[in-house]
């Protein structure tokens, strides 16, 4: 047991993810879709993004998803849907699987920047 709770101790950082209070925001983010008509939402994928973790670079605008810096590409933006609050932009990325060996920037599905970013 105890190796088993030291193991998730030490990759639990590795889990964090740029996104937060996905559950307060849930009825919005169930009917977003981005430019490539993909879904966006899978119940758990979508939330407030950090100040700190969005940054405008030569032009276009990164986000940070679990420590990495990922361009956000023009399909990621909405086709359909509204942010629920205009205090943060949103991001919709999926969940780390260990069995979907994709980057963090990869798993980015939607981006709704807030007015002014």
């Amino acid at each position: 047991m105890k190796p088993l709770l030291a193991g998730f101790l030490i990759l639990w950082p590795f889990g964090l993810q740029a996104q937060e209070h996905h559950e307060r925001h849930h009825a919005h983010y169930q009917n977003w879709v981005n430019q490539q008509d993909r879904g966006c939402c899978n119940d758990q994928d979508c939330g407030e993004l950090r100040e700190e973790d969005e940054r405008n670079t030569r032009g276009s605008v990164e986000v940070r998803i679990e420590g990495e810096w990922c361009a956000v590409q023009s399909f990621h933006y909405l086709k359909r849907g509204n942010a629920p609050d205009w205090a943060s932009s949103h991001v919709c990325v999926l969940k780390h699987n260990s069995a979907l060996s994709k980057s963090a920037c990869e798993r980015l599905l939607c981006y709704q920047p807030k007015p002014g970013t």
